[in-house]
């Protein structure tokens, strides 16, 4: 196995601001609020649906989960993000207390060759 690290900012308020500049959501602000707003409705009206359909109920895990979502499509793995984000959003309040660290702890993207998105959740025990 190969493996490196990369270290985080010395004190909480350079890591702060690291936060603030690099985080998924520093990235995702940049979109007009608008467009944004519509992209979070679409995307929780999509999950929230295929929720239903699958019949997920609508009870919150009490333990923390991993997700993965697998993708076939066009994107490479790491251009995911954006929509992940927005799935996992979706679940908050359905099977997802939040998405804080103490309910959800991993996500994973990964391939599949299906013609749908399939999320995964796995909770811990």
């Amino acid at each position: 196995m190969n493996s490196f690290i990369i270290n985080y900012p010395s004190t909480a308020k350079e890591r702060k601001r690291w936060n603030a500049q690099y985080g998924l959501n520093s990235i995702y602000s940049g979109k007009h609020w608008t467009q944004r707003k519509k992209d979070s409705e679409y995307w929780h009206l999509i999950t929230r649906a295929a929720m239903q359909r699958a019949r997920i109920p609508h009870k919150e895990l009490t333990n923390p989960a991993d997700v993965t979502i697998y993708w076939n499509d066009n994107l490479d793995i790491d251009n995911h993000a954006y929509m992940g984000k927005m799935i996992v959003d979706a679940m908050k309040g359905w099977i997802l207390h939040d998405d804080s660290r103490k309910y959800f702890t991993s996500v994973k993207h990964d391939f599949h060759d299906e013609n749908y998105i399939l999320i995964e959740i796995e909770e811990r025990t």
